[in-house]
């Protein structure tokens, strides 16, 4: 007999028969999908660089082929590295010859009100340090993490904002990771990063082609 038949078989057998037969136990909730991680390593290594005529700067990036580059389209001059979700999003422009850094950081806050805070949300904070980068500016690298919008996923930052005289500069890495190493894999990041890829951003050209 097959199994359809031997199915129906015991299912008129049950209907035919006297006593109803008890309800059988809803089965068990199917488990939760597994969380998507993001543990794709960005390397030291196969560096390259990438000028901006449109913001006279210069960026080193590990691993450049693996970088997308918009400095056309885009308000910033902005690199992407779809493997790890990682972004990042330089930019100059002229200012009063009376502003501050904090000037300069307030901006970076009203153009991108979604993106890290540090000024906002000081719990995210977890290291801030002098930068001397670009040459000639007084410049604050502050890094972070905080929760990403995806549930969990958690996000690092690393927020560079400069100035002198007349002028601001920033750059903003941004990176996203989930799942049980997703701490350490933002850390990683973000060591490179802090250490590595901000500090050699530098400036080129002249005055009058920054905005």
């Amino acid at each position: 007999m097959t199994r359809p038949a031997v199915a129906l078989a015991v299912l008129l057998g049950v209907a035919c028969a006297s006593a109803p037969p008890p309800k059988p136990e809803p089965p068990p909730p199917p488990p939760p999908p597994p969380a998507v991680q993001s543990r794709v390593a960005i390397a030291d290594k196969d560096w390259g660089s990438v000028s901006s005529a449109r913001f006279s700067v210069t960026v080193s990036l590990p691993e450049r082929k693996d970088w997308q580059i918009e400095d056309v389209r885009e308000p910033w001059w902005t690199a992407r590295h779809a493997g790890s979700s990682s972004e990042l999003a330089v930019k100059t422009w002229r200012t009063s010859r009376l502003s501050r850094r904090e000037d300069c950081q307030k901006q970076v806050a009203l153009w991108r009100p979604k993106a890290p805070n540090p000024e906002a949300a000081p719990a995210t904070v977890v290291d801030r340090r002098a930068l001397e980068s670009p040459a000639g500016y007084q410049t604050e690298l502050v890094i972070g993490v905080r929760k990403s919008a995806q549930p969990g996923e958690i996000e690092g930052y690393a927020l560079a904002v400069g100035h002198t005289l007349g002028q601001c500069y920033a750059a903003l890495y941004t990176t996203r990771a989930s799942g049980g190493n997703a701490e350490a894999t933002v850390g990683e990041r973000l060591a490179l990063f802090g250490d590595a890829v901000l500090p050699r951003i530098q400036r080129t050209g002249i005055e009058d082609r920054v905005r």
